[in-house]
């Protein structure tokens, strides 16, 4: 898989059908509010996090596109939460 920034965007126009496909049944499924460019750094994040099983080949990749789920993204929306909350709490305790 490609590990600069810019081929990982030359991919998201290659892959743009499944990304669609994705973001449509999330969609579907309540995350009305989600619009491509936060699903595509959704996806972009948690292909990053695959240390070692990352994928190499489109089809390795479109496959993981495919396999996220809405709970794969309300976990890591709450835990992006919390490490917000915990940040501003640190530092409120400072002042």
């Amino acid at each position: 898989m490609p590990d600069e920034l810019n081929d990982m965007d030359k991919w998201r126009t290659i892959i743009e059908p499944f990304l669609q496909s994705k973001l449509n049944e999330f969609q579907l499924l309540g995350l009305n509010h989600l619009k491509m460019d936060e699903f595509w750094q959704f996806v972009k994040e948690s292909l990053e996090k695959k240390k070692e099983d990352k994928p190499e080949r489109i089809h390795e990749v479109v496959a993981a596109v495919m396999a996220l789920t809405v709970n794969d993204y309300m976990n890591k929306l709450r835990l992006d939460l919390f490490k917000n909350s915990s940040n501003e709490m640190d530092s409120s305790l400072f002042r």
